[in-house]
């Protein structure tokens, strides 16, 4: 047990050491993330992903077939921990942008971790448990080139961003009964570094080419919270088979308060050239400004969703067979200011439904019968609005939950891995430019119970 315990804390540490590292490595060239914060994606957990995103009314813990993981968008949910917790995440990410005009199309892949997380629980009888992690928010990552003509002469626009927000957070859930109530704190904190690169071509006059930018770096504390209520709608008792079937509603809500981000920007006007090694070095400065302080606007948001499930009490433990959801997320980005400045942002929603079925995990007889098998389906409105006709988003999702071991092999420890496969669309034929998506995660849950007295010396 403690060789178990101890491997499973330096895997978790050396990953959360390792996090900047695999986000620095992140290839991928997306126009949409020019604006705002960049693409804002909530890191959600790999379970909501793969249930269409729902998240305000999802909680594990108590079935055998689910194991242990931790639902970082609903504080709430902590208050189910009843094990040492540990939740990994990756992410490949795919996208294809299709241009109308003028006529184009590009492919882009991305590889990051999608979280870390470690759930304890406090007090098992009381229903209280926490769980802190890191996770990201949002990336910034485009490369765009724009050619064109200026006082007769061809000139080229280079447009280029990198970036993010990411999340440090610690939380707290407690249970009364039916009733959960969460709360989230931390620290929010990124960088946002955005250049535009122009080079004037003529073959009788020789212009430098010139960079202007600027570098942004942005933190705040932040605090969010969750409720969840769940209750029994139909029971069913069947003394042949020691078995007792329920049906139950959970009731999610959950929210983010708005917050005011402290930021410095260094503003820089240049001009340049590219040596043999194709590095930008700088010729002359132009204009320079370090140490500008700003606040940036970050807007409230909400989510509310209910889940029905039915779960089956049997000699070999609680297990859930299947659940089916629903849930509405709102955020009011029109309440965004960057140093002051709006951008091209509006309130974005959400729409989501989906579910889970086990086939057969009560009898034992098929390791198949005993996965999770998960499906969604989501639609609404992107926060991101580049020509003023609004951003929709569309898409599906499915995946599963896989343990690696037969859930009876030992008594006190849970390994699930988790898949998701996101695919959808973001714009329409009012956009000239669309972006296809194609996600796939990974995920791993891995729970064990510390500190069990011995019983002999």
């Amino acid at each position: 047990m403690r060789s178990v315990s101890l491997t499973m804390f330096r895997f978790f540490t050396v990953l959360v050491f390792g996090f900047p590292l695999l986000t620095a490595h992140a290839q991928e060239n997306s126009p949409y993330s020019r604006y705002g914060l960049g693409d804002y994606f909530q890191g959600q957990h790999i379970i909501s992903r793969s249930m269409g995103g729902l998240a305000a009314a999802y909680a594990d813990g108590l079935s055998n077939n689910n194991g242990q993981s931790i639902n970082f968008a609903n504080p709430a949910s902590y208050s189910n921990i009843y094990m040492m917790a540990y939740d990994i995440g990756l992410t490949i990410d795919s996208r294809t942008l299709k241009s109308v005009n003028p006529d184009g199309k590009f492919t882009s892949n991305n590889f990051t971790p999608s979280y870390f997380a470690l759930g304890i629980p406090l007090n098992k009888k009381r229903g209280l448990g926490l769980a802190f992690g890191l996770k990201p928010l949002s990336r910034i990552n485009y490369s765009i080139t724009d050619e064109g003509r200026a006082a007769g002469d061809s000139i080229i626009h280079a447009y280029q961003g990198s970036g993010g927000l990411n999340e440090l957070f610690i939380g707290v859930g407690k249970r009364w009964k039916g009733f959960s109530l969460g709360f989230n704190t931390g620290v929010r904190f990124g960088r946002k570094e955005i250049s535009t690169l122009t080079t004037f071509i003529n073959d009788t006059v020789s212009y430098e080419k010139s960079k202007s930018g600027s570098v942004s770096n942005f933190s705040s504390f932040f605090l969010s919270g969750g409720t969840q209520y769940e209750f029994v709608v139909k029971t069913k008792n069947t003394p042949d088979t020691k078995t007792i079937e329920r049906y139950l509603v959970r009731l999610g809500l959950t929210g983010n308060l708005g917050s005011n981000m402290k930021a410095t920007q260094d503003i820089e006007r240049s001009t340049f050239y590219y040596n043999a090694n194709g590095v930008i070095t700088q010729i002359d400065s132009v204009y320079a400004q370090q140490n500008i302080k700003g606040v940036i606007v970050m807007p409230s948001s909400y989510a509310a969703g209910i889940t029905l499930r039915k779960t089956t009490q049997a000699p070999r433990g609680l297990f859930d067979i299947w659940s089916l959801g629903a849930e509405y997320t709102a955020t009011q980005w029109s309440k965004y200011r960057y140093f002051e400045q709006a951008d091209q942002l509006s309130n974005s929603w959400m729409f989501k439904v989906g579910g889970s079925v086990s086939p057969d995990p009560v009898s034992g007889r098929s390791y198949w019968g005993a996965v999770n098998y998960r499906f969604g389906f989501f639609m609404g409105k992107d926060y991101v609005n580049p020509d003023g006709n609004g951003l929709k988003m569309i898409g599906g999702s499915f995946g599963m939950g896989i343990p690696i071991r037969k859930w009876n092999s030992y008594n006190n420890q849970f390994a699930i891995v988790n898949t998701s496969l996101q695919f959808g669309k973001r714009g329409d034929s009012k956009n000239n430019v669309t972006e296809g998506f194609f996600r796939l995660s990974f995920g791993l849950s891995l729970s064990d119970i510390w500190f069990i007295p011995r019983r002999y010396d």
